[in-house]
């Protein structure tokens, strides 16, 4: 909900899977730096947490759980920021620092004299300094607090110097009429120094400025009063009547509630000191002057010598960092101090006065303001029983001193009136009891928009105080004079961001549409789920309504409206986003396009807008086509021979359903023989039949909306290959040298030269051929016997003599260049160091990328002098590659082991029996006994490779 100014807008975001689960939440924590980081964690623990990042001086920024800002803006400075980042409530007690004294925390930096020749204040601001010095050697001085007091500086005249918020007020006390003679009170010089360049102002004050001119500190109008009614001071012999307390009926004022009667001022305010007046004291302006670099000041002759004059008097300037928040304007031009603000007519001078305060409040630009107060509190007031204040709002003032002109800034009938209230505090006990300090608290709707007018424009908030009331009433009447503490003035308001304007999202593919998700979108039901993309910056449960129009426009007819449409309502938490969903309650026509848009509302009741427009169209007709042709598989005819890449062409693909939606992009979704659907976009299909005889096709049409027509079966028939391929029965007898080829189907026959010691024994059949493995044992032919890159079948019966004598022999092979492509064989290291039956296929002319199917762990074990029938397979169409070994030919018991096949190459060497090539094992000769061996160019079926096994 929350958004500060300078927060960019949120761009529509594709959807992404949500975040991974955070860290648990640090609910100790009271503040961080980032604003998000704040709603977060108030999210998730429930309670208010600061913005540090919004903190300064005069203002705090508090995120709640629900995710509403907080401004506590204040007039006068409330915490220090320190060198080290860290931030101090404002403390101003005096404390032991190098060169003298200097508060605990204040927003000037400055150092008040340990006594002695050196400057009274030393204020530092960035590289630029300033000293006042005072004009003699200074004793050490009394701490009291705040203040350094520095008793005798003149004969019967004290120094006090107090620490302020953002300055510093220096003070000379004069306590008896024999020392207010003195031309050194008359005349009262103090040293400047530093960087810092002064410069007297028009109204008498002081800029102090750095070398680029820029003004860094003021001194307000010199001031000086005396303590008349001080239970301390030297009085005059009798109390002036002007001054006493009177009573007074008032008439209604403009709002609602009646004046009170009149009543005694506080004496607690009555009393003056070093740091304000007292109520009924007098005073006097003091001339200030700057010459060469001394700072001059003559105290007002008069006060000093006049008989009424009550002593101690008090004579000062004040020196504070930079603009005002808050001033005060006066109809005689009087000055007075800062400490308090002041509305009505001074009971002691008969001077009118108005207090004006500014607020920062630029964390609220571009926010809505939920609510607002203006609270103060009441030190004082003239009356026992409530009276009337006002509160204004009025055009933009600046002061440095705390004074601005009366006239410049007009309250009652010329200005915004704002609210007003009503209270006293009188602690004098003329009222009858001890009033205690109110609480004064402006507010209600006038206020409020005017507050949210004022957000629009500015950083501040502009407001004056007057006992006047709009119809410019009572601002002379006695009753209405108050003080209030300016140092417990705050705006504090409340205020949210509506949230970002809803994004929408894509259909579901579940049950809305396929291919075409996104505006404008295609769907296929009658009564989808709208789904919008919503964010909060600061999270909060988010309200989200749908419509339906028929155009984008506001002005269009309405086909569902928002109020029909089902709300969605969803939490997030910060600035993640979250997703609102609401299903057309109604079905709507299969025909048109439909538009749609969203607005979501916050807990504040902050809605977004409403969000970009979106459109869909329903398209509920299936798609047509005319069915399947191929050239190579024609439909039930005999077409290729298995193995051969087919092309099935689609009729007639594009033909458009009813709704005019279907058309290009379109898919098809095809099986054959009930097999796994395959789904392609493009025409034609591309299919190799892996086995030959019967097969069916089945087509389904699926369009954008993914609606599927009928399926469309379409049977092929596919001729076997011819059954091609070499066999050597090794039915021979000594002394014969070659192995006769009694295949069939090749184009030549492919006999077997026996080389070395090989010759022909007894074998599984007939005879067989015995091969000691010895270098050059072998039968081999004189060229290649299979194409090694389409599908085969090898196989033979073979009876191991030493299983141990080589790590690796060989049964069958063909060779390539440098090694054979594959090799049908036995393995010491296969099934886990127990040997076994392998077939091994190569992945290249020098044997690499190697893959192995082993098996002969359980059934037909390798043993010697044992026959077993061991077979390998190659499937070009599917890439697979299987060994296969019968213990039992009988009953076609054995066992069977599957790996994927590396990719095919072409063996142009000899078929080998007995042998093959192989850089890791060498030539891998046979030992022992070989019968009926076989080379099938095609894949011969599990029963075909028993059949073969059972002769």
């Amino acid at each position: 909900m929350l958004l500060w100014a300078g927060a960019g807008a949120v761009a529509p975001l594709a959807e992404t899977p949500g975040p991974a689960a955070a860290a648990a939440a640090d609910c100790s924590t009271a503040g961080v730096e980032d604003v998000r980081a704040a709603a977060r964690l108030a999210a998730d623990c429930g309670k208010s947490v600061e913005v540090l990042g919004e903190r300064s001086e005069t203002t705090q920024v508090f995120v709640d759980a629900a995710g509403v800002g907080r401004l506590e803006s204040a007039v006068v400075p409330q915490r220090v920021h320190r060198a080290d980042g860290s931030w101090a409530a404002i403390d101003l007690a005096l404390k032991p620092v190098a060169g003298g004294f200097a508060p605990v925390a204040s927003t000037a930096d400055m150092t008040f004299s340990g006594g002695g020749t050196g400057p009274l204040v030393t204020w530092r601001e960035g590289d630029s300094t300033f000293k006042l010095t005072w004009p003699g050697v200074l004793p050490a001085p009394r701490i009291d607090g705040d203040t350094a007091i520095y008793d005798g500086v003149l004969p019967d005249v004290n120094l006090h110097v107090t620490a302020g918020r953002s300055g510093f007020r220096h003070v000379l006390e004069v306590l008896t009429p024999e020392a207010a003679a003195s031309p050194a009170v008359r005349q009262i010089r103090y040293g400047l120094g530093g960087t810092m360049r002064p410069t007297r102002t028009a109204d008498g004050g002081l800029d102090l400025a750095d070398a680029a001119g820029t003004v860094l500190v003021q001194a307000s109008p010199a001031v000086m009063w005396d303590s008349s009614i001080s239970t301390d001071a030297i009085q005059p012999a009798a109390l002036p009547t002007s001054q006493k307390a009177t009573a007074t009926t008032f008439e209604s004022d403009v709002t609602s509630g009646e004046e009170g009667d009149g009543g005694s001022p506080d004496t607690t305010s009555l009393i003056s000191n070093a740091q304000r007046p007292g109520e009924l004291a007098s005073s006097a302006q003091v001339g200030v002057a700057v010459s060469g670099d001394d700072l001059v000041l003559t105290p007002d002759t008069q006060m000093l010598s006049a008989p009424s004059s009550a002593f101690p008097l008090f004579i000062d300037p004040a020196f504070n960092r930079g603009r005002s928040q808050w001033a005060y304007a006066t109809s005689n031009g009087e000055n007075n101090d800062t400490t308090r603000a002041r509305v009505g007519l001074n009971p002691e001078t008969g001077a009118r006065y108005r207090s004006y305060f500014s607020f920062n409040t630029s964390a609220m630009s571009d926010t809505t303001v939920l609510t607002a107060e203006i609270q103060m509190k009441l030190d004082h007031s003239y009356s026992c029983d409530p009276t009337w204040v006002h509160l204004y709002r009025t055009p933009t003032w600046s002061t440095t001193t705390g004074r601005i002109s009366w006239t410049s800034y007009p309250l009652g009938s010329a200005a915004t009136w704002l609210d007003s209230w009503a209270g006293n505090a009188n602690q004098a006990g003329g009222c009858g009891s001890t009033q205690q300090n109110s609480d004064a608290v402006f507010e209600g709707s006038t206020l409020l928009t005017d507050l949210q007018t004022q957000v629009e424009s500015t950083s501040s908030y502009w407001v004056g105080l007057c006992a006047c009331n709009p119809d410019n009433q009572y601002e002379s009447d006695q009753q209405r004079w108050k003080k209030f503490y300016t140092d417990q003035t705050y705006l504090v308001a409340t205020f949210d961001v509506k949230p970002n304007p809803p994004v929408g999202l894509a259909f579901t593919t579940t049950t809305d549409c396929y291919k075409q998700c996104n505006s404008p979108a295609v769907v296929r039901s009658q009564t989808p789920t709208l789904r919008a993309q919503v964010q909060d910056r600061f999270g909060g449960v988010l309200e989200t309504a749908f419509e339906i129009r028929t155009a984008p426009d506001l002005a269009a007819a309405v086909l569902v409206s928002s109020s029909t449409m089902p709300r969605s309502f969803v939490t997030t938490v910060g600035s993640a986003t979250g997703v609102a969903t609401s299903r057309v309650p109604t079905t709507l026509s299969g025909r048109g396009t439909y538009y749609w848009h969203a607005t979501t509302k916050d807990e504040a009741g902050l809605w977004s807008g409403w969000g970009d427009w979106y459109s869909f169209t329903i398209d509920v007709d299936p798609p047509t086509f005319g069915g399947v042709a191929s050239t190579q598989y024609p439909e039930k005819a005999w077409g290729a021979t298995v193995g051969t890449p087919g092309t099935f062409s689609i009729k007639n693909w594009g033909t458009a359903g009813t709704s005019g939606t279907t058309g290009a992009g379109d898919e098809y979704v095809w099986s054959v023989d009930g097999g796994s659907t395959t789904t392609t976009a493009s025409s034609p299909i591309n299919y190799t039949p892996a086995t030959d005889m019967v097969h069916t096709m089945r087509v389904q049409a699926k369009d954008v909306a993914g609606n599927v027509s009928a399926a469309s079966d379409y049977q092929f028939w596919v001729s076997p290959l011819p059954n091609a391929y070499s066999l050597w029965a090794f039915d021979e007898t000594d002394p014969a040298r070659t192995a006769e080829d009694t295949g069939s189907g090749f184009n030549a026959k492919n006999p077997g030269a026996l080389g070395g010691a090989a010759g022909f024994v007894a074998g599984k059949l007939n005879n067989a051929v015995h091969l000691t493995g010895a270098a050059g044992d072998e039968v081999k032919t004189s060229g290649p016997v299979l194409d090694t890159t389409k599908s085969f079948t090898v196989m033979a019966w073979v009876r191991p003599t030493d299983l141990n004598g080589q790590p690796v022999q060989t049964i069958l092979g063909q060779d390539g260049a440098t090694a054979s492509r594959f090799q049908l064989q036995f393995r010491q290291d296969a099934n886990g160091g127990a040997g076994g039956w392998c077939f091994s296929v190569a992945g290249d002319n020098t044997g690499g990328s190697r893959v192995l199917a082993c098996a002969g762990q359980t059934v037909g074990k390798p043993t010697n002098n044992d026959w077993v029938h061991v077979a390998g397979r190659y499937d070009q169409v599917t890439g697979k590659m299987r060994v296969y070994v019968m213990g039992d030919p009988n009953s076609c018991a054995g066992e069977v082991s599957e790996a994927t096949a590396p990719a095919s190459w072409s063996a142009t060497g000899p078929f080998v029996i007995g042998r093959a090539l192989s850089a890791s094992a060498g030539l891998a000769y046979w030992r022992g006994d070989i019968d009926d061996a076989r080379a099938y160019q095609r894949v011969l079926s599990d029963t075909e490779i028993c059949q073969q096994a059972s002769q």
